[in-house]
């Protein structure tokens, strides 16, 4: 019988690893756009506001 594999993901929040699963839809959506955000601009990409 093959084992299943589990991947856990965790970030560090102040200090604290916290396991995404257990962060609310609109926190895990706020990590994701500031994970992006410094990807991105290692690629030399900035993000625009656009008012409104």
């Amino acid at each position: 019988m093959a084992k299943e594999l589990i991947i856990e993901n965790y970030i560090e929040i102040d200090g604290e690893d916290v396991l995404m699963d257990t962060l609310s839809e609109e926190k895990r959506a706020e990590i994701a756009i500031l994970l992006q955000d410094t990807a991105m601009s290692y690629a030399g990409y900035k993000r625009v506001q656009i008012p409104g």
